[in-house]
């Protein structure tokens, strides 16, 4: 993603902040497949608190990302990425004392602090501060490919640390490649000449209203809500299920098999999508891909290799999806409002991530087909949705 075009302070920008992003990010990812087998076992535990435990960090996430893109505005970003970083080292150990103590109530309060860390709005609107409006597409997508890459360590590696360190270890990894980046934010991080409020990159409170008028957006919203309300639920699920079958130290060579072959299928249905012309073929190619996946864990749940297909199956048409929205979303949104609408977006996935979490624990009670049942619901009702989105016209270069 960087090319000859960056400047070397660009350059040194864009992959400091991607390796800030995705360090925060690994430490989530790391949790995401193996905090439910964990968790269950504590004392009191029940599905639904467990599945509030891997979803809180979305929700408090979801409502303080864009309070701290504003406020970093005022008081400049470095201070506010300071604090986010500090609250997200204390909401990692908290959680790693909670797993220790086995007590799902701290691990929920741990998990919430963990969303309050939340850097996103941040590291977007520095990025926009220290770049180029011709390279900032390229600086954005080098953080999204950072993420990427982040969401496939996290899923092979947290196994692998839970197993021999258990959850608690996972979390105090996540509170030391926290601690790793703060250094580099304190002194590390260029700052910027002007701090610069950006419509194009950062939420702007006036610009809400249109952007809430606009139903595409607004398909849009409700799509990334339904794919990483899908995700959640999904990890809150699949590893119990697999757990049946196999040790969880070797969890990750299921997830390892599954990322390689979502990958694989990825990069050439985003080209498909991308350079095409065919958007909306391929979204709705993988959410049928989606509807499958839960109709393979309804039946096969009780057989091994058809659920370990079922989960590959779903996280291909997760990869198929997750490069696609985002590009989406942006086409739709004017210029002046697109940091406005990429706000309004990323909060509901994040409160998606929180639902689905919620959702998949309290249904669990009732057994795991009623979450399947659920999400075939809601993705079906996305389907619907994405069949009567209006493609936005093809702009020439």
């Amino acid at each position: 993603m960087i090319d000859k075009d960056f400047t070397p302070e660009e350059k040194k920008a864009t992959l400091g902040l991607a390796g800030i992003f995705s360090l925060r990010m690994l430490g989530l990812f790391l949790v995401l497949p193996v905090l439910s087998i964990y968790a269950s076992q504590f004392p009191g535990a029940t599905s639904f608190l467990v599945g509030v435990a891997i979803g809180a960090y979305g929700l408090t996430q979801a409502f303080f990302q864009i309070p701290y893109g504003l406020l970093s505005d005022k008081v400049g970003r470095i201070p506010i990425l300071i604090f986010s970083t500090v609250i997200f080292i204390l909401g990692s150990l908290l959680a790693a004392y909670a797993s220790y103590e086995e007590s799902i109530y701290m691990l929920i309060v741990g998990r919430l602090l963990q969303g309050m860390g939340a850097v996103s709005s941040v590291v977007i609107a520095l990025i926009a501060d220290l770049t180029r409006p011709e390279i900032r597409t390229r600086a954005m997508a080098t953080i999204g490919a950072s993420i990427g890459m982040a969401f496939a360590f996290g899923m092979v590696i947290g196994p692998w640390i839970a197993a021999h360190f258990g959850l608690a270890g996972v979390f105090l990894f996540t509170a030391i490649l926290a601690a790793i980046s703060l250094p580099y934010i304190i002194w590390g991080i260029p700052r910027p000449k002007v701090i610069v409020h950006h419509e194009d990159a950062e939420f702007t409170g006036s610009y809400l209203g249109e952007v809430l008028k606009n139903k595409n957006l607004l398909k849009m919203d409700f799509g990334m809500f339904t794919l990483h309300m899908g995700l959640t639920a999904v990890f809150t699920t699949a590893p119990l299920i697999l757990k049946q079958f196999m040790d969880p130290k070797d969890l990750w060579k299921v997830y390892l098999v599954m990322f390689l072959v979502g990958l694989v299928l990825m990069v050439p249905s985003t080209i498909i999508a991308e350079k095409k012309g065919l958007i909306k073929e391929v979204k709705i190619a993988a959410i049928v891909i989606l509807l499958i996946s839960f109709g393979l864990f309804i039946k096969f749940e009780n057989e091994f290799v058809p659920a370990v297909i079922a989960i590959i199956v779903y996280f291909t048409g997760f990869m198929m999806l997750e490069p696609i929205m985002p590009s989406l979303m942006s086409k739709y949104a004017d210029p002046r409002t697109k940091g406005t609408a990429a706000g309004v977006f990323n909060t509901f996935q994040f409160f998606g991530a929180f639902v689905g979490g919620a959702a998949a624990g309290y249904l669990m009670k009732y057994g795991t087909d009623y979450v399947f049942y659920f999400l075939g619901l809601i993705t079906i009702i996305w389907l619907l949705v994405v069949l009567s989105l209006e493609m936005p016209e093809k702009t020439s270069k």
